[in-house]
């Protein structure tokens, strides 16, 4: 889906950013250029952000 209509940023173009790791919104922004513009995917990119982060942390190991 597309998250950035300015840019043409899809959602899985921001999951690949943060996979080879993006950690913040911005360094998507200056790596992608999300939000640069009208910045309504701001909202919606962060949401992505986070799950996946939340998703990479949950399959690291667990250490006792």
């Amino acid at each position: 889906m597309y998250v950035c209509i300015c840019r043409g940023i899809t959602d899985k173009q921001l999951i690949k950013s943060i996979d080879e790791g993006a950690t913040t919104m911005k360094e998507l922004s200056t790596e992608l250029g999300i939000g640069n513009q009208c910045g309504k995917c701001c909202q919606c990119a962060k949401k992505v952000l986070h799950q996946t982060r939340l998703k990479q942390a949950q399959q690291q190991p667990q250490v006792a």
